[in-house]
């Protein structure tokens, strides 16, 4: 199952019943794999229409979201990052159910997952500033704003953006009052910083015990999560930890 049959497969038990694949020029297989409907491998759940739209140029993850525009039709919405497995019970499901929730009790314009991760490695992500820093983070928190790629001398906690959001639809707006930033690119961290800045709070829904991001945006991560889903597959998980074990030892 490719890694995005697992991102829908998440949204799936989450609820949600459409989806919007932005995709590039070059990834035509991912039309062809999902077609215009994901059933996944529970018969029970309604199946998520899928519909495509291509996006000729990367710009940044703010300009990618602008072309949902006209599919969300101003309706809240999910954004889902491609490169990440969301690892937790219920297909993965759990911190998005906790995402919705927090998204409809608070009013909020965007309502973001984070995972505490080692402070050393912050410069490589997202980082929340919450409202009210807390002794632990196991409940949605309020934030006040998002640092991107900070040093870690500068970043405000080790709590790093965990690839999944919900927000509110005036974050096009918000898109298009954002600068570039220093890559030349509409940065969406940024965009949601300029959306709850003005009127709209801004939350956070942490990872909690067994459940972690999983990124697959790098060679060495894949690698690593490939070994680590094969090595629980019910059918093949056994001969694949024989071989992991027989490698090890040379």
């Amino acid at each position: 199952k490719p890694v995005l049959g697992y991102v829908l497969d998440e949204l799936q038990h989450a609820g949600i019943e459409e989806a919007l694949f932005i995709v590039s020029e070059r990834k035509p297989q991912i039309r062809g794999f999902f077609g215009e409907e994901y059933r996944g491998e529970n018969s029970e759940l309604p199946p998520v229409r899928c519909s495509y739209v291509t996006q000729t140029q990367q710009s940044g993850s703010g300009d990618a979201v602008l072309f949902a525009e006209e599919w969300v039709s101003g309706e809240p919405f999910v954004v889902a990052f491609g490169d990440s497995i969301i690892d937790a019970p219920q297909e993965g499901s759990a911190p998005l159910k906790r995402v919705l929730s927090t998204f409809d009790q608070q009013s909020a314009g965007a309502v973001i997952v984070v995972e505490q991760i080692a402070r050393e490695k912050v410069f490589r992500y997202g980082v929340v500033a919450p409202l009210e820093p807390q002794a632990a983070y196991t409940q949605p928190f309020a934030l006040r704003t998002i640092v991107e790629k900070p040093s870690v001398e500068e970043a405000p906690s080790n709590l790093v953006i965990a690839a999944r959001f919900a927000l509110h639809p005036a974050i096009f707006t918000a898109i298009r009052a954002t600068a570039i930033d220093k890559r030349n690119e509409l940065n969406l961290p940024d965009a949601i910083c300029t959306l709850c800045g003005e009127s709209l709070p801004l939350w956070a829904v942490p990872l909690i015990e067994n459940e972690a991001r999983r990124d697959i945006g790098n060679f060495e991560t894949y690698f690593a999560n490939f070994v680590r889903f094969a090595l629980r597959d019910p059918e093949h998980g056994a001969t694949v930890r024989k071989v992991f074990e027989s490698e090890a030892d040379r």
